[in-house]
């Protein structure tokens, strides 16, 4: 529920609030993601459903696919940005440095997910019968 949460309001405040949307754009650019117009829009529309996909439990683990790419992607483009900040002293520290990171800690959150399976309160079951499969 606690992912499922943050990715639906993170990615509701950067699709409607223009403050949010503006520093999402600011970091595409910085980081050197591509397509800048077609991202800006989807990766906040894919936080937004896919966390209210995992926390509903209706395709959970395909949202939660979809949101461990966009982990991995801002892991991989800010998050050393982020680690250089912190001026780790030597590897162990940089780990840890890394490990400090919230993506890295939703990302451990997702895998477990996709692992284990929406759970038995989800309501995966009554919108396959509701839409026949």
């Amino acid at each position: 529920l606690a992912v499922g949460t943050f990715f639906a309001l993170s990615g509701f405040h950067k699709l409607f609030h223009k403050e949010r949307h503006e520093q999402l754009v600011a970091t595409l650019k910085e980081c050197g993601i591509p397509w800048i117009g077609f991202n800006q829009w989807f990766v906040p529309l894919v936080e937004f459903l896919g966390g209210l996909a995992v926390v509903s439990g209706v395709l959970s683990i395909l949202a939660a696919f979809g949101m461990t790419a966009i982990l991995f992607v801002a892991l991989a483009t800010d998050g050393p940005n982020r680690i250089a900040q912190y001026m780790p002293v030597n590897w162990g520290d940089w780990v840890c440095d890394c490990l400090y990171l919230s993506e890295t800690l939703y990302l451990f959150m997702l895998v477990v997910l996709i692992l284990a399976g929406p759970g038995k309160y989800s309501l995966h079951p009554y919108a396959m019968a509701i839409l026949g499969i």
